[in-house]
């Protein structure tokens, strides 16, 4: 066994390893490397890993979390580079720990994430949704009072304001995007609307009531492609030109092996994928993604 050292930039020192021999699939087969001072966020040391098996998104990430801590995050350019370095030049595709779950939301006025299911207790998805066509739907617009639509955040649309000081809702027939109306609740009001009780879902039913508009703005948006598996976030992408698509129900990134651009697919394939080793932040709320629904 060889160990490659590379150097990157100054401070950086990278220990490459490659085992002399392919292993049959079956076995639990890796290649590691260290970094030091790369992620944007701490710790300032991850060892990575590259599992020459074969499985699904929620497998992968279960065997990460078995084995090592968890599938990877990507912080910056280097660690792609550094990642495609150790897997083998082959056209196939690797997991990381990149995913879009279409069930974490958050609310304008709060801007925590939360579980908005299909059997939430008062906030009700439409039949099919949430669908994200085309990965673009990610702000949410009530339908006849009462059922939630994902759609993309630069629809105009009527909109739903709150007023924390008398607590009183104001419907704006005016149409505008997701973004214009957050700007125009928060300027003459608080904030968009949110629906956390049915106390407060009875009052959005009677202010749209008669109103005749078909969609309205509420509050409830989300990231995409935001956490990732290890509970961590990272503004660098990598996408293939006129990706993500969402094509065909495609929640979850792999990394091509042959270029290192990314692509998102069905959670369902089988790839090969990087595992790390390190600590995570918020490790306690550190989520598995079995909601996520494929």
């Amino acid at each position: 066994m060889t160990t490659i050292v590379i150097f990157i930039f100054v401070s950086l020192t990278f220990s490459v390893i490659h085992p002399r021999a392919q292993f049959p699939q079956e076995k639990k087969n890796f290649v590691s490397f260290f970094s030091g001072g790369l992620s944007t966020l701490p710790p300032h040391s991850r060892e990575y890993h590259f599992v020459n098996q074969k499985m699904t998104w929620t497998e992968a990430q279960s065997y990460c979390r078995e084995h090592f801590t968890d599938l990877v995050t990507i912080y910056n350019s280097n660690i792609n580079q550094l990642l495609l370095s150790i897997s083998p030049r082959i056209d196939d595709s690797a997991w990381t720990g990149l995913y879009n779950d279409r069930y974490s939301w958050k609310w304008s006025m709060e801007g925590k994430l939360f579980y908005v299911g299909s059997t939430h207790e008062f906030l009700i998805w439409a039949n099919g949704q949430p669908d994200c066509v085309k990965a673009k739907e990610y702000c949410v617009a009530l339908q006849g009072q009462t059922q939630m639509y994902d759609r993309p955040c630069g629809d105009s649309y009527p909109f739903l304001c709150y007023n924390a000081k008398n607590t009183s809702y104001i419907l704006v027939m005016e149409s505008r995007s997701w973004s214009a109306a957050q700007s125009y609740c928060r300027t003459y009001h608080t904030d968009l609307t949110s629906i956390r009780s049915k106390e407060e879902k009875s009052n959005i039913t009677l202010t749209l009531n008669g109103s005749g508009v078909q969609y309205v703005w509420i509050g409830l948006y989300r990231d995409p492609w935001a956490p990732w598996s290890d509970n961590t976030t990272s503004t660098f992408t990598n996408w293939m030109p006129s990706q993500p698509d969402n094509g065909n129900s495609e929640y979850c990134g792999p990394m091509h092996l042959m270029s290192g651009v990314w692509a998102d697919g069905s959670c369902t394939d089988r790839h090969y994928f990087f595992c790390f080793t390190g600590e995570v932040q918020n490790a306690n709320s550190v989520k598995s993604c079995h909601h996520v629904k494929h």
